[in-house]
């Protein structure tokens, strides 16, 4: 794989499959966080591709996260990828029957998750724990689903079982298409940097397929740096797009030899209106709505004189229409040389 320091290959489209990404920046599945409206707001602002939260296999196949699917996409989401934990083969497999059914694409197995609810079921990076499982897991996925299919992992399950590079040879061999390495142990859980010479070992372990660098990533500028180290195709950016979907603007402009330009009150301001617009358009109800809005307004005001002040008011909006005034009229406030 190209070192992407010299030919900015995360930059460049991507043909996987029978998709073609116009880039390899990938909006990370983050729980509440990659709903609908921040995927939309983020393919706007540039990301070749985004992920949805993760979704329990074993639920989907009960029949409660397919309606939570079908409300939570839009057609017009062509660059959008359905990220499944579990660990029983069966209902994996099953889950993959179900998705492909309702015209998806492209599924990503979860194998990197160190929340304990995943882990007491044996899923997310608890599976790191069982390489030949997980290639069991792989291969029978990949018999029941003709879309792209992907895994994300951790480097591994603690410091001394570091085994993504093996990890990712067996998902390759199986019959994944594209590997994403966050470069932490599950026991570091958020802690720490991540190891971006274990994310290269695990570019090298599988030259045949594109490699998605994760980790650290909170400036467009990280993204060269991390490409630079990893030699990684491409880059899956989480908390540091939270509040900031022009980070991947920001990096495809550094590709095109370009200066960042940072966002200004004005585009704070469209943002947070189209977010409220696109929030409403699919919460359930109006405590659903606040809870998402609450999150992005304060991310939005961050940066600006006064958001500390504001965010303390903010928190305490208990309907939309408030906070979407709140948040309007403090951003109207702030002065535009501060964004």
């Amino acid at each position: 794989m190209p070192d992407g320091s010299s030919s900015h290959q995360w930059a460049k489209p991507l043909r996987i499959g029978g998709l073609e990404l116009p880039n390899r920046l990938v909006l990370a599945p983050m729980s509440s966080v990659s709903t609908l409206s921040a995927r939309l707001i983020a393919q706007t602002a540039g990301a070749g591709l985004v992920v949805t939260e993760t979704l329990s296999a074993c639920a989907l196949v009960r029949g409660s996260e397919r309606r939570h699917l079908q409300r939570s996409t839009v057609p017009s989401e062509d660059r959008l990828a359905v990220q499944l934990f579990g660990a029983k083969l069966e209902t994996l497999t099953e889950a993959c029957w179900l998705l492909s059914d309702q015209g998806v694409q492209w599924i990503d197995l979860n194998l990197g998750c160190p929340v304990p609810k995943f882990l007491r079921k044996g899923a997310g990076s608890a599976l790191m724990r069982t390489p030949l499982e997980i290639g069991r897991i792989v291969e029978a996925m990949r018999r029941s689903f003709h879309g792209v299919l992907s895994v994300k992992m951790r480097s591994g399950w603690d410091a001394r079982s570091r085994n993504a590079p093996e990890v990712a040879q067996i998902a390759a061999n199986a019959g994944a298409q594209l590997i994403t390495i966050h470069g932490r142990t599950r026991a570091q859980q958020y802690r720490g940097r991540a190891d971006r010479q274990l994310i290269r070992r695990v570019v090298e372990a599988v030259p045949e397929l594109p490699v998605l660098a994760n980790g650290d990533v909170t400036e467009a500028t990280d993204v060269l740096a991390i490409t630079a180290e990893t030699g990684a195709a491409g880059v899956m950016i989480g908390r540091g797009a939270i509040g900031n979907p022009w980070i991947f603007e920001g990096a495809l402009s550094l590709a095109a030899g370009k200066p960042i330009r940072p966002p200004t009150v004005a585009d704070r301001m469209v943002t947070l209106e189209r977010h409220a617009e696109l929030i409403a358009s699919v919460a359930r109800d109006d405590r659903e709505r606040v809870r998402e809005l609450r999150r992005y307004a304060s991310a939005y005001s961050k940066g600006l004189p006064g958001g500390r002040h504001f965010r303390v008011h903010a928190m305490k909006a208990e309907d939309a229409e408030t906070l979407v005034t709140l948040t309007r009229n403090f951003l109207a406030d702030a002065r535009p040389e501060a964004a």
